[in-house]
């Protein structure tokens, strides 16, 4: 395999494969299928996936570690938080009760240990979502909205950017960031992409600054430099890749989601999770400490 040529590092049929997370302790990459609700704990080094037993109603937007053992959820229109060795999670804030046509949609933990996350409307026919953070000591905070469809984020190397996918029109936005209180500032479009070519969908960055994206019905994957210049493109044999993540040892491995969902016809590996190794590794993604 060269540094840039994909591989199926699991066949699966996913309906909606979406943010996976390495666990440098365990050596697994966990990831969700956001339509059938249910958590994966993949060991690459042995090729198996299990699926945890834990109970959950509703779409599954997001998970995410969290420091000392368990998992933060983000499901329905609950914040939930499921300790180490239970089935069943904790709620512990709700989202957007009030906003009944949106759902919960992608969601990462940032340097600092903050979990933020977007939603979306549910048809993805109205701007009504919103960009949104959760820690112990703020609770959860309202930072920006306007979305139909708020996707991926990840941060720069030195923590001063926030990336963040405004999927419908295509955009990938960049925030100004303050680094000590994780609060953001000036935004502007970092990348405008052709939606005819594919839109944005989950993010992750690596060690140079280095964006990279999935293209949903774009058949693969796209870097970015930090100036918003496309400077690398792997191709896929699925139409709707979701995510891309870093692991592996030195997190040297691009992990990629996708989705099965109606493509199974036309794309048999539709749903797999895909990897590769790019030239550049990654950044590694904190826990959540709150």
């Amino acid at each position: 395999m060269s540094d840039l040529e994909p591989r199926v590092a699991l066949a699966s049929s996913a309906l909606l494969g979406e943010t996976p997370v390495w666990s440098a302790s365990e050596e697994r990459l966990y990831w969700i299928d956001s339509i059938a609700a249910t958590i994966h704990r993949f060991d690459p080094a042995r090729g198996r996936d299990e699926v945890l037993p834990v109970s959950l109603n509703g779409y599954l937007g997001a998970m995410a570690l969290v420091s000392g053992g368990g998992l933060l959820i983000l499901c329905g229109k609950e914040l939930l938080r499921l300790p180490p060795g239970a089935a069943r999670p904790e709620p512990i804030a709700s989202v957007e009760a009030e906003i009944h046509d949106n759902l919960p949609n992608d969601g990462k933990v940032d340097p600092e240990g903050r979990f933020w996350f977007g939603t979306m409307h549910a048809s993805v026919s109205e701007p009504t979502g919103g960009l949104y953070s959760y820690d112990r000591d703020n609770g959860l905070e309202r930072h920006d909205g306007g979305f139909a469809c708020a996707n991926g984020m990840g941060w720069s190397p030195d923590g001063r950017t926030f990336y963040f996918v405004d999927m419908i029109p295509g955009h990938i936005l960049a925030y100004d960031r303050d680094r000590k209180t994780g609060g953001l500032g000036r935004r502007h479009v970092f990348a405008a992409l052709d939606p005819a070519r594919g839109l944005p969908d989950g993010l992750c960055c690596d060690a140079e600054g280095g964006v990279w994206v999935a293209l949903r019905d774009g058949w693969g994957v796209a870097r970015y430099d930090a100036a918003g210049q496309r400077t690398d493109w792997i191709a896929l044999p699925v139409p709707r890749p979701t995510c891309p993540a870093f692991g592996g040892p030195g997190l040297r491995t691009l992990f990629v989601t996708s989705s099965s969902d109606g493509q199974l016809d036309k794309a048999p590996l539709s749903g797999s999770l895909f990897a590769w190794r790019p030239k550049v590794p990654g950044l590694p993604v904190a826990s959540f400490s709150g």
